[in-house]
């Protein structure tokens, strides 16, 4: 986990935590989708940056659990901090910066931050090979810009996809509503199930199909809603 004004001092909160654990680590609207018996070989998904919302951290990931700290979260995060550049981002104070990163539990291994032009299209991989861990790939404007391999130790496979918004203290305001468009999971094995496992918090889809018998799994978009961090626990933008 990380504070969002001390990104090189503090590792990054990256998933759904039991209650208490991080309480200063606050996380919105999300989507989730998998299950404990489908391992995902494959995620690919895009984000077309548009707007300048501040003080936030939005990922996609994957992991082969959702609640279990002990393992591997691979996810890619864009993130903005008050003073970019003094966080070691090149970036202005109205851009985003992107990295490719995985926390384990207990550490952020990370690459450094790469700024995104506003109206940026990001593009993102995440490969999963057995000999060789994960590889996670990012694109700006379809120029490769970070690139990551880490491998679980307990050799735990990824069997969930799932995002988050996230904030450091609660109190980073409103994040206007954005899109993750073309989400695609491809499986290890078919499992027609699979879509059913789609879950929306704040979130909402234009549906998930399957043209393979249930190997390969496909949104078109997947629109989280504008979200707000207030100290007060407002639902409204203050």
């Amino acid at each position: 986990m990380r504070s969002f004004s001390s990104i090189a001092a503090l590792p990054l909160a990256a998933r759904i935590v039991a209650a208490g654990q991080y309480d200063a680590w606050k996380f919105g609207n999300m989507f989730t989708l998998g299950s404990d018996t489908s391992v995902i070989t494959k995620a690919t998904y895009f984000l077309h940056f548009s707007n300048d919302s501040r003080w936030m951290a939005i990922w996609v990931g994957i992991s082969h659990s959702i609640s279990d700290q002990s393992n591997n979260l691979y996810q890619p995060v864009m993130n903005w901090a008050p003073d970019n550049v003094a966080n070691g981002c090149s970036a202005s104070n109205n851009e985003w910066c992107v990295f490719a990163s995985t926390f384990t539990g207990s550490t952020q291994i990370a690459q450094d931050p790469v700024a995104i032009p506003l109206k940026s299209d990001v593009d993102f991989e995440l490969v999963y090979d057995a000999s060789k861990g994960v590889t996670q790939k990012v694109w700006i404007n379809g120029a490769m810009v970070s690139q990551q391999t880490d491998v679980d130790a307990s050799g735990k496979t990824p069997t969930y996809i799932y995002s988050s918004n996230e904030c450091y203290q609660g109190t980073c305001g409103t994040l206007a509503g954005y899109s993750w468009s073309n989400v695609t999971a491809t499986l290890e094995k078919a499992d027609k199930t699979f879509g059913g496992s789609l879950q929306l918090t704040g979130a909402t889809s234009t549906g998930i199909k399957t043209t393979d018998d249930g190997k390969t799994w496909h949104v078109d978009a997947i629109k989280i809603n504008e979200d707000y961090f207030y100290s007060d626990g407002s639902k409204k933008q203050c």
